[in-house]
């Protein structure tokens, strides 16, 4: 599935256009907001209806699936200005949660 998915990427690689279903910018930023708050959480066995919270459910929450997430990630990586901006706006987020955090001590 991997090697799959490697090729699929190596594709999308040689072509600079958009995608048809590229997620706009904020939407993006939100999404990969989620998937860091996610990942940092890693050591907690963070669980809903017995299946441990993956990826696939921050996709399904912003109502995308992997394919349209990493294209649009792949297209936005092509464009550094804008990619710069999705992630120092996700960056400002997180150090805003965490100063919120320090707050209720």
């Amino acid at each position: 599935m991997k090697k799959y998915l490697l090729v699929f990427i190596f594709m999308l690689s040689c072509s600079s256009d958009a995608p048809k279903n590229l997620i706009d910018e904020k939407k993006m930023e939100n999404i990969i907001f989620d998937i860091m708050i996610l990942n940092a959480s890693s050591g907690s066995d963070l669980k809903i209806d017995n299946s441990y919270i993956s990826d696939e459910l921050i996709f399904r929450k912003y109502s995308i699936d992997s394919v349209q997430f990493y294209e649009s990630e792949l297209y936005y990586s092509r464009n550094p200005k804008i990619h710069f901006n999705i992630y120092s706006n996700v960056k400002k987020r997180i150090l805003k949660s965490i100063d919120s955090i320090k707050t209720l001590k």
